[in-house]
């Protein structure tokens, strides 16, 4: 029988969330429920450390952010190691890059770098072989389509899979909010 976490989650072996995930739970104050989803089905959720530095700025308006309660609680854990210098990693950043810049008309200069680095992140975790599959958790459709065809060039196709992020949150506070 499939728990309610289970049917949340997708059957790949790391999780790793862009900042929109984290800001829209925190935004429909549902930490509680994303924290529980996540622990009743034993997941860790996989955070670039440039991500976390956009969840953390100087200014915020409490003392400990939430982010760092959660990875205080082990729910959530810092991917510290990019291998930028491989050739999959620095690709897979690029084409990240070109995909959002097409997507917005930006020139690639001026996309923001925690954007490449969740590419860059699930590129490392398949290539190190720390995972055979990545679910990346994000509202940006384009960065996720560069990071799939970069990866895809590779010869890592179907290997990972989109979450959108916003559905996600709604589909968490659906079952959780006033749920068991």
């Amino acid at each position: 029988m499939t728990t309610v976490a289970e049917s949340l989650f997708p059957s790949t072996e790391a999780h790793l969330i862009d900042t929109n995930l984290f800001i829209a739970f925190e935004r429909t104050d549902s930490l509680s429920l994303l924290e529980r989803a996540v622990t009743e089905r034993g997941i860790e959720l996989l955070l670039p450390e440039r991500v976390y530095d956009e969840l953390t700025p100087e200014e915020l308006p409490y003392q400990t952010p939430p982010v760092d309660r959660a990875i205080d609680d082990g729910w959530i854990r810092i991917v510290e190691s990019i291998e930028y210098a491989d050739p999959v990693v620095s690709n897979t950043m690029d084409m990240v890059r070109r995909y959002i810049a097409a997507a917005d008309g930006r020139s690639e200069h001026d996309i923001e770098q925690a954007d490449a680095v969740v590419g860059g992140a699930t590129a490392t975790l398949l290539v190190q072989e720390k995972v055979a599959s990545v679910s990346v958790y994000t509202s940006d459709k384009a960065a996720f389509r560069g990071i799939e065809r970069a990866l895809a060039e590779h010869g890592y196709n179907n290997r990972v899979q989109l979450v959108r992020a916003f559905d996600f949150v709604d589909a968490v506070n659906e079952r959780y909010r006033f749920g068991p």
